[in-house]
């Protein structure tokens, strides 16, 4: 059973608003003044607060006390009512914390709708911490390349500032995280950051983040976020008449002055596309991309950072397995794994160890995957000469094939590091540089 604190310098009011809760199995308290509520609340720990903004003979009166208990317990739900109700009022009562406002006289059945969403509301926001690890798991930039340390760097600037990230890049590298692992390290990591993907939402749903209705304030994406990070997925598919709304609200930081609403919001915004191409094209407005891009990033697909791979294959090994399994790959399967080019980047390489391990469940504790283990299905593989092609060439012609098809795979496993590809083939330098040119191999 849920507690309600009820605060008003009515006793009558009280009384109603206690009977109607009552009625619905809450347990309720009264208080008709800010020191009888403080006191009260320190008692009882109340569920929700229900709160008179005018209180007379009172210390404090219902804007001050509303930010007292939001000082002693930020995520207490209050309804603030009030008999003198005006929008600015509602505005200044959302503004300081407030879960919504409520106007006398009022409907009992309305009271009891918004108690209920009130409540359920606040469990929410309590078990926010948990949900935080499920939602944004905290998994750790992983990676050797020269790409991750310089964007090791790059999060640790970008979490100490409020400037408006821009990050592109193609499918699966990574823009999400990079994007959650600057919220986790900013002054907002104690809250889930406010994710909207624009190409999953409706025209009714975008038309209430982007509502400039002191009504529906509460809808407003910006409000929603403030004093948070908002990310912004998918943003190239945000059709142009929302794109100016967008930038409407970018542009007119007024819009929210006026209502006394200061914002503090970390933007990034991420896509898989050229933005600069869809910009060309007519398809994205040039002024809002310099609005929201005040720093830029380009993720690398993970063919270009094959040192990489190992490490995000460890790392998502013991994590899938939790340690239960000791699985762990052969050399040849290693190579196997760093030598393919991966066109879905991680997340490819992420499902397709996962597919490999669920093939091979029923193997023993301990187990060394070879090539014939792995997942069969890959991807576009047609680069790679096969058994029954080489059959029917000539030995000097299947020999040529070989050792272009090998160095080739090194060059890549250890992007284009000849120093690497010579320690690990054997070969010297200059006879490995003879062999690469004899084979008419590019090494870009």
């Amino acid at each position: 059973m849920h507690k309600v604190l009820i605060v008003d310098d009515e006793k009558d009011i009280c009384f109603l608003i206690s009977e109607i809760l009552k009625d619905e199995k809450y347990i309720t308290s009264s208080a008709l003044n800010s020191d009888d509520a403080i006191k009260k609340f320190k008692e009882n720990k109340p569920d929700l607060i229900i709160l008179d903004v005018w209180l007379s003979n009172s210390k404090l009166d219902g804007i001050e006390l509303l930010q007292e208990f939001k000082s002693l317990d930020n995520k207490i739900p209050i309804i603030i009512i009030s008999g003198h109700g005006t929008v600015d009022l509602a505005v200044k009562s959302i503004k300081n914390g407030a879960y919504d406002f409520l106007e006398k006289p009022f409907n009992s059945d309305k009271l009891i709708i918004l108690a209920k969403r009130a409540i359920e509301s606040s469990q929410l926001i309590s078990e926010n911490k948990d949900l935080k690890n499920i939602a944004v798991p905290n998994i750790p930039l992983i990676g050797n390349s020269n790409f991750v340390k310089k964007l090791s760097k790059f999060i640790k600037e970008q979490s100490l500032s409020n400037s408006r990230l821009f990050i592109e890049g193609e499918f699966g590298t990574g823009k999400k995280h990079i994007a959650n692992l600057i919220h986790q390290n900013s002054l907002y990591k104690d809250k889930l950051p406010v994710s909207i993907d624009f190409k999953k939402l409706s025209n009714d749903a975008l038309e209430r983040l982007f509502t400039d209705s002191k009504q529906l304030l509460n809808e407003n994406l910006f409000i929603r976020s403030n004093n948070n990070t908002l990310i912004l997925l998918n943003i190239d598919t945000l059709a142009i008449n929302f794109q100016k709304k967008l930038l409407f609200f970018l542009e007119n930081n007024n819009f929210f002055q006026n209502l006394d609403i200061i914002l503090n919001i970390k933007i990034i915004s991420l896509t898989e596309k050229n933005i600069k191409t869809e910009i060309e094209k007519g398809n994205f407005l040039k002024r809002l991309f310099e609005r929201i891009s005040t720093e830029t990033l380009q993720t690398e697909p993970l063919s270009k950072r094959r040192d990489d791979i190992l490490p995000i294959l460890d790392y998502y090994l013991e994590h899938i397995t939790g340690n239960s399994k000791s699985f762990k790959f052969s050399n040849s399967a290693l190579t196997k794994l760093q030598t393919y080019d991966w066109p879905g980047n991680i997340s490819q390489l992420i499902n397709y160890l996962e597919k490999s391990l669920i093939l091979n469940q029923d193997k023993d504790i301990t187990y060394e995957l070879e090539v014939d283990d792995l997942a069969l299905q890959m991807g576009d593989d047609s680069a790679t000469i096969s058994t029954n092609q080489s059959l029917e060439l000539s030995l000097k012609d299947a020999r040529f094939e070989f050792e272009k098809e090998y160095l080739v795979s090194q060059i890549k496993r250890f992007n284009g590091n000849i120093s690497k590809v010579s320690e690990f083939t054997g070969m010297e330098r200059t006879a490995l540089y003879r062999k690469i040119k004899s084979l008419d191999i590019k090494i870009d």
